[in-house]
This record gives structure tokens, sequence and C-alpha cells, in this order.
């Protein structure tokens, strides 16, 4: 079974995979990393309107093979 390493990074901290983890294939590793991805974003977005979470997937041999990005912009208008 291939091995993955998922790496994150949401503009304050970055967490770099050093153990990764056994998935069937690279797609397998898409949806855990998008996962992931979606409860980072949720648990952070209380604290700002504008934020940038950026997710990857490197293979055993460290090549990125995927990656993704969620971006939340809002802002208040006047009534």
């Amino acid at each position: 079974m291939p091995h993955f390493y998922l790496d994150f990074d949401d503009g304050r901290s970055r967490f770099r995979d050093e153990e990764g983890i056994d998935l069937p294939d690279v797609e397998g590793a898409r949806t855990e990393v998008l996962k992931a991805l979606s409860e980072i974003a949720k648990d952070a977005l209380p604290r700002s309107d504008r934020q940038a979470f950026h997710a990857s997937v490197r293979n055993a041999s460290g090549s990125v093979v995927y990656s993704a990005k969620v971006t939340v912009s809002g802002g208040w208008h006047e009534a």
C-alpha cells in the first residue's frame, strides 16, 4: 500500500507530516487531505473573515502529488 504525507498551512502555522499514512492510492490521499482541510477551515473560521488554508499530499519519495486551497473572504455590508 502506498505511503503518503499530508501537510497543512493556515497562514499562521504549518504542519509538515513526518510520519505519513498508508492509503490505497492517490485518490484516497486526496479524500483524506480534503476531509482534514475542511475540518481545519471550519474550526478556524470564527477567528477571521479573511483566511486561506492550504494542504498538500506528498508521496513516499517526497514529491507533491496533490494540493488544495480553501479561501474565505467575508465582510459586512452597509444597510
